[in-house]
């Protein structure tokens, strides 16, 4: 009773602990976001001021002696920029103004202390005509383009007081559109500021909503019209760290919010600097306000300078933060902006001051983009500098050294179709977030993976520590390209990765309580209820569906099931219908007009549709041929993808016809049935982590998906004998065919490959040769097994006869993966299950002559056979450091490797090893299980585990059950072809091209078959019927 009392109480235990991680995990998760908000990747930002730190200046017109003294105190603090508000109505267009001789002494000054300036362009009313707004601007900018470095169109226009009227979006942007241009034509590299908008909650009509007035302008279309955003970030009472993020919050983080509107209007690239931001302190005497909240002298300055250090590391988007203020206008009796200023109106300094002399001088680039020339870069060597960036010497020493705060680093790297390696160290060490050459160096390639030019951030190391480091890069090469176009820092705080680790553990852990908690509970769920309730359900949708299912199979029925045809094609010889297939395929494919195509492909998927088997067979002759498309409707399609896609659809058509007129027989899946599928929703998941996704999905397509239809048609088309001796000898025919073409062209001397010491390697239908020696090496040793251990009958005669030109071919591709691993170790198969023990002395006289002739081939009598020790320059020294690269890939994505048909972009972009620049453009790793790995990461090489599992299981029954000498023949041959895919494979391609795809799926799909004859009791008799209902 208590065990029973015991388990009743475990599924509810084990549901309350996984809903309590499950809540864990997501409260960790809205923790970090809310610690994380704000923080994003630099990639993608506009570059960053090298120096983020401003401050609100009031020295227009004030003594020189005493300017002087206040900008050299500013920039001795550490700033690097002064904000000074101008009144544009006291700066006639034509310079005759009072306030023209004041500008000048005081940006001339600030110039000196090599101090940048924030011109405001204010007033105390909105402009009448804004095009006199934008007179005055340009003409300002014209005479001081060498001293003002940006220019923000008025302050606070989202205020009445600061507007000077009710204010309003739309006459603001009036304002923005007038100025714009007009600044930008005067000073082309000006940065035009949007008016700083202050803090609000109201929606009008004296006050807007920063939140709401930048909203207003972005849907009215004023993103093209200014550089950079400005708000004012007040701290009011609580501090500079508070992570409170709401439109009702006042603090310093209410910046997110702004910066959040442009992200969401699409306008994320710019920066949002600061026009005012601080923490008020009340002054003993004199004016006071409540406006900004008031905080101790001590609060202030802890507040100012964190501040200063949470934008410049946790905001890579923020940028000048222009602090209020040095020293008010207005007369402290009168002007309550003294409680910001950092220096009293008895010239005491304020507590700040000395908390920012600390931080302020930055000796390290911060988190953000950074230009090629910055004070943080330090070049050695004869480099050249644009506006472009900074481009590598054609000679001599070629290195810069970047110190940066942060905890990863990227180069901002101008790539196209050129030569050239960036080797790079972080505080001494190999960058780690690039691979490492042999000689220990970690390198960054600048070839494009494309090849077309481009601007590319290329990550250099990662998961340091935090604080500061010295990145030190050597040029290798790229003269001329401007290669260095920036560097990019970011910094991660460890709390992030723990925090979203801690989840997924709980996450995971939660997952297996539930488990656990529904296997407990296993017993008590009845099928009978769920299948009721489904039934149901689907009752209710079953008149439409059968409707619309019914026309389309009554509609296809008339073409491919009237009783005329069913009879004709129904004729006990195998001729006619084969016949009639093969003239509707080659006329689709060889036919010079449209509409013929089209026409034969309806016949051909009507014929198909009553003999499902003969798909199968086109797909298997037509599949070396894939190179050779057909063009339809101005695009180019290969025969086997039309005969596959054709197959498929008549043979479901075909499925769901004879399911309406007879009872068929479930097929159990098989361990090689769950891998093929699993293969296939792993390859089409993987399209997601693509970076190159067309070619993804395109390999997907041709060398996934379709040839898993194949194995498909194989496994679960019920076939007779015939139909299965058609598949084999379709492909057969199709691997003679190559070697036909081949033979023929290697004694018309057409279409050779000339190789090393002048030997001649024909390539048939192929553009390599060794596609010759990948694709006969899986056919040879089915001729041969066939041949030996077959029925002696014609069959068995002409695929003997098959083997003699398979093997020339062979040869004479001269392909040293095929003739030196694939057919020798296929061909040991054949010959051990031939002779059997007799077989060993012969294999062994048989390798003694072999390795006889390769040490003779080596010792110098075939240069391409005598590079094979070449270990300095040769074949194996490429093959060794493609291996190594193919192995970083892996390391760098193991769960999802580079995705499908992307390695030729991953590796000659980033992975290349400089000592093997000489073969850039290769698609693959030359080994099945670096293939796998590098496309689908380890799971897809536990997959390609599992396949070949499934196929060594299906052929251990076949073996050790089938007794037709015919059938099990076939099987020794399947065997050996697929001991030459492994063997072949471990230096050259084993799948992932579609020829090979196909024969691969061809070759699992037949010993699924053979092996489900020995599995299933009722084998014999679905075959003995499939038969009947083709003859």
């Amino acid at each position: 009773m208590d065990a029973v009392k015991q388990k009743s109480w475990l599924p509810a235990l084990c549901a309350i602990g996984a809903a309590g991680l499950l809540a864990a995990s997501v409260a960790l998760l809205v923790q970090d976001a809310r610690g994380m908000r704000g923080r994003r990747s630099p990639a993608g930002l506009a570059q960053r001021p090298a120096n983020l730190a401003g401050i609100n200046v009031a020295l227009l017109g004030t003594a020189p002696a005493a300017q002087q003294a206040a900008l050299r105190d500013i920039a001795g603090i550490g700033f690097g920029w002064v904000r000074q508000e101008f009144d544009w109505e006291a700066l006639p267009a034509n310079g005759s103004g009072a306030d023209w001789p004041a500008a000048a002494a005081l940006l001339q000054n600030a110039h000196a202390q090599g101090l940048r300036v924030i011109a405001v362009l204010s007033g105390a009313r909105p402009p009448a005509d804004a095009q006199q707004f934008a007179r005055v601007a340009a003409a300002f900018a014209a005479r001081f383009s060498q001293q003002v470095d940006a220019y923000e169109i008025w302050d606070e226009p989202n205020l009445r007081a600061g507007w000077g009227a009710q204010p309003a979006a739309a006459a603001y942007l009036q304002l923005l559109q007038a100025a714009y241009p007009a600044l930008h034509a005067a000073q082309p590299g000006a940065t035009v500021l949007l008016g700083s908008l202050s803090p609000s909650i109201d929606s009008g009509p004296d006050n807007i909503s920063d939140l709401l007035f930048l909203r207003q302008l972005y849907a009215a279309g004023a993103a093209p019209f200014f550089d950079a955003a400005s708000g004012k970030p007040y701290g009011f009472a609580a501090d500079a760290q508070a992570l409170r993020v709401e439109a009702g919050a006042f603090n310093f983080s209410r910046f997110i919010l702004l910066r959040e509107e442009m992200e969401r209007a699409g306008d994320g690239r710019k920066q949002l600097w600061a026009g005012n931001f601080g923490w008020y302190v009340q002054p003993a005497s004199g004016a006071v306000s409540t406006v900004w909240g008031a905080v101790s002298a001590a609060h202030q300055a802890a507040s100012t300078a964190a501040a200063f250090a949470r934008a410049r590391q946790e905001w890579p988007w923020a940028g000048v933060m222009a602090l209020e203020n040095w020293q008010p206008a207005g007369p402290a009796a009168t002007d309550p902006r003294w409680g910001f200023a950092l220096r009293g109106a008895d010239g005491s300094d304020s507590a700040a001051v000395a908390a920012l002399r600390k931080i302020l001088p930055a000796a390290a680039a911060a988190p953000g983009e950074q230009a090629a020339v910055n004070p943080f870069a330090t070049y050695t060597g004869a480099w050249k500098f644009s506006a472009l960036g900074a481009d590598i010497p054609a000679q001599g020493p070629a290195s810069v050294e970047f110190v940066f705060d942060g905890t990863e680093l990227a180069l901002r790297a101008r790539r196209a179709n050129y030569r050239a390696y960036i080797f790079a160290t972080v505080d001494g060490v190999p960058a780690n977030a690039l691979p490492v050459a042999a000689d220990g160096r970690a390198y960054a390639v600048l070839t494009a993976p494309d090849l077309q030019p481009q601007v590319e951030q290329i990550t250099l190391a990662r998961g340091l520590a935090p604080g500061r480091h010295v990145a030190r890069l050597v040029a290798e090469r790229g003269w001329d390209q401007w290669a260095i176009a920036g560097f990019a820092v970011a910094d991660v705080p460890a709390a992030h990765a723990t925090r979203t680790t801690a989840a997924a553990v709980c996450a995971a852990l939660a997952a297996l309580l539930a488990g656990a908690a529904g296997w407990s509970l296993r017993g008590s769920v009845r099928p009978a209820a769920l299948a009721h309730a489904a039934a149901r359900l689907a009752a209710r949708a079953s008149a439409p569906l059968t409707a619309a299912t019914a026309a389309i199979f009554w509609l296809s029925a008339a073409q491919a099931w009237g009783q005329p045809l069913t009879q004709l094609i129904g004729a006990r010889t195998e001729t006619l219908p084969v016949l009639l297939t093969v003239v509707s395929a080659g006329l689709f494919y060889f036919s010079p007009w449209l509409l013929l195509s089209v026409l034969s492909a309806a016949a051909m998927f009507g014929l198909l549709a009553v003999r499902p088997a003969a798909a199968a067979a086109l797909v298997a002759f037509a599949a070396p041929f894939y190179l050779l498309p057909r063009p339809m409707f101005e695009r180019m399609f290969s025969a086997v993808e039309v005969f596959t896609l054709l197959g498929a659809g008549a043979a479901l058509l075909h499925a769901l016809v004879l399911a309406g007129s007879a009872k068929v027989r479930r097929p159990q899946l098989t361990l090689l049935d769950g891998a093929v599928l699993a293969f296939a929703a792993l390859s089409t998941a993987s399209i997601f982590f693509a970076a190159q996704r067309a070619v993804a999905v395109t390999e997907l397509r041709t060398t996934v998906l379709e040839p898993v239809l194949l194995y498909l048609l194989l496994r679960f088309i019920p076939m007779a004998e015939r139909e299965r001796w058609l598949v084999v000898d379709a492909f057969m025919a199709g691997a003679l065919l190559v070697a036909l073409v081949g033979l023929g062209q290697y004694a018309s001397g057409t279409n050779l490959i000339t190789a090393e010491d002048g030997v001649l390697r024909l390539r048939s239908v192929y553009g390599s040769p060794n596609n010759v020696g990948l694709y006969l090496g899986r056919a040879l040793p089915v001729a041969l097994a066939l041949a030996l251990l077959g029925a002696r009958d014609m069959r068995g005669r002409l695929y003997a006869a098959a083997v003699v030109p398979l093997a020339a071919a062979l040869w004479l591709s001269f392909s040293r993966g095929a003739l030196l691993l694939g057919v020798p170790a296929a061909l040991a198969v054949v010959l051990l299950f031939w002779g059997g023990r007799r077989a060993g002395r012969l294999l062994a006289a048989a390798a003694a002559g072999g390795l006889l002739v390769l040490l003779l081939l080596v010792a110098g009598r075939s240069a391409r056979f005598a590079r094979l020790a070449d270990y300095t320059a040769g074949p194996v020294f490429f093959r060794l450091q493609l291996w190594r690269s193919a192995l970083t890939m892996v390391r760098d994505a193991p769960l999802t490797g580079v995705g499908l048909d992307n390695f030729l972009y991953a590796y000659r972009g980033r992975y290349i090893a400089p000592a093997a620049w000489q073969e850039p453009n290769l698609s693959h790793a030359h080994n099945w299980l670096l293939d796998f790995a590098t496309r689908l990461g380890l799971p897809g090489l536990l997959l390609a585990a599992a396949l070949l599992a499934g196929f060594w299981q299906q052929a251990r029954r076949a073996l050790g059950g089938l007794r037709d000498p015919a059938a099990r023949a076939l099987a020794v041959g399947l065997c050996a072809a697929m001991v030459n895919v492994l063997a072949h494979g471990l230096v050259d391609a084993s799948y992932w091209f579609v020829d090979l795809a196909f024969a691969f799926m061809l070759i699992c799909g037949l010993m699924a078959q053979l092996g489900h004859m020995v599995n299933s009791p009722a084998a014999a008799v679905q075959a003995t019927a499939a038969s009947s209902r083709s003859g």
